[in-house]
């Protein structure tokens, strides 16, 4: 007996399931799903890692450490001072600035001067902004499509640790989406000084860079880097979309 062909509304044999609607096996990712994950701003990331620290290495060999530290010892403290806080609100690398306070004034004392710098960047960008607000909203408005909506603090935290935005620029974007300046002190201030001191505590042993100390830096820096990292997921989680209007609304503190 030939089997009667189906209705025209009858349901045919249920459809195969695509496989991201299979029903998770409870396995842990292998390695190369894992490889597939990674985004190209990682890999582009490492790959920046990996070629500083092949740069940082080239230098070692080929410049005279010792040196540079003795002509560093020699500058004007003050000097070095205002221009570790005024050239990196001209777009200098603050990397850079924080390594040469380092060589000049080591770590503790490095530290405690990078951080009366930073501050004092902070209030000077905050003014900046205040004073010539429609410029810097002009010159910045790349890197606020990049801001999600959501109250001041978070959105602070997740300019300051949003990854390919040069720090000059992260100082003058928070004022401008209007964030108070005791939130944007409050939030800004401890990351910019706890990455801070990866620079100054490398400018500071550059000169007796043994196995020890090269194997503490590392680590040092892949903790505040990891920490920065997961903070930024986590934020990027729970905020909402980039912004699409041009003038802010208000937002919560």
């Amino acid at each position: 007996m030939s089997r009667s062909a189906p209705r025209k509304g009858q349901r045919r044999s249920a459809r195969r399931p695509k496989q991201s609607e299979q029903p998770a096996t409870g396995k842990s990712p292998t390695w190369r799903e894992r490889l597939r994950n990674v985004t190209k701003r990682q890999w582009i990331s490492a790959a920046v890692v990996v070629l500083a620290l092949i740069g940082i290495a080239w230098l070692y060999h080929h410049i005279d450490i010792d040196a540079v530290h003795d002509r560093a010892q020699r500058l004007n403290g003050w000097l070095v001072f205002v221009l570790i806080t005024v050239l990196p609100l001209l777009g200098f690398p603050i990397t850079i600035a924080h390594a040469v306070a380092g060589v000049k004034f080591g770590m503790g004392l490095g530290l405690a001067l990078v951080s009366v710098s930073i501050l004092l960047q902070l209030l000077i960008s905050y003014g900046l902004v205040h004073l010539f607000r429609d410029v810097f909203a002009r010159r910045l408005k790349k890197v606020r499509r990049q801001l999600p909506k959501g109250a001041n603090g978070p959105v602070t935290l997740f300019t300051v640790l949003l990854p390919g935005v040069p720090y000059f620029a992260k100082n003058y974007v928070i004022p401008v989406m209007g964030v108070p300046l005791r939130t944007f002190l409050l939030w800004a201030f401890p990351v910019h000084v706890a990455r801070s001191s990866i620079a100054i505590f490398f400018g500071d042993k550059s000169d007796d860079l043994t196995p020890g100390r090269i194997t503490f830096f590392v680590i040092y820096a892949i903790v505040i880097t990891v920490g920065c990292g997961w903070a930024f997921r986590r934020l990027r989680s729970q905020l909402q979309g980039p912004q699409s209007k041009e003038d802010d609304p208000k937002r919560g503190a």
